[in-house]
């Protein structure tokens, strides 16, 4: 897929689980904790079609193949909070729109919704620094960071873009 292959976002369905599953290992900068993660809340979204925590949706090109996708829930006990829990694009895609289409496709989606903001977490280790990129040329800005938050040296870095 290159830039000018038109991107289809739409709702991760039961048939897209390997593929997101296998972007989700093939991205190098992710931990196996995290991998783990990432493919445990696609099943819950997947094997629960009536729970509301998570959504995903999927960028898929016109053959269908994913690119990426990204996973987003409403913030429990809050008014128009909502979290976005993984925006990952496949190694081969990246640089070429996918993130900031699923991220511009879920942030309209979230407006309709009465989003009033977008949380997103990273970490601030070295490996994270594109993610950090993403998100400051998208418009989140980052609103707090907890020194040592995911073990020592590692922080925390809390990302809001407010609507």
């Amino acid at each position: 897929m290159d830039a000018n292959t038109a991107i289809n976002i739409r709702k991760v369905i039961s048939s897209d689980r390997e593929a997101i599953a296998g972007i989700v290992n093939h991205t190098e900068n992710l931990t196996q904790e995290e991998k783990d993660c990432a493919v445990e809340l696609l099943d819950i979204y997947l094997d629960n079609p009536g729970q509301r925590d998570y959504s995903f949706s999927a960028a898929a090109a016109q053959a269908g193949e994913v690119a990426g996708y990204v996973c987003y829930g409403n913030t429990p006990l809050t008014d128009g909070v909502y979290d976005l829990y993984w925006i990952v694009v496949a190694p081969s895609q990246r640089g070429k729109g996918v993130g900031r289409r699923l991220l511009e496709h879920t942030e309209a989606v979230l407006k309709k919704e009465g989003a009033r903001m977008i949380v997103a977490e990273t970490s601030g280790m070295p490996q994270y620094e594109a993610a950090r990129v993403f998100y400051f040329k998208n418009g989140y800005r980052e609103e707090a960071r907890i020194n040592g938050f995911y073990k020592q040296g590692d922080d925390l870095i809390v990302y809001v873009k407010r609507f």
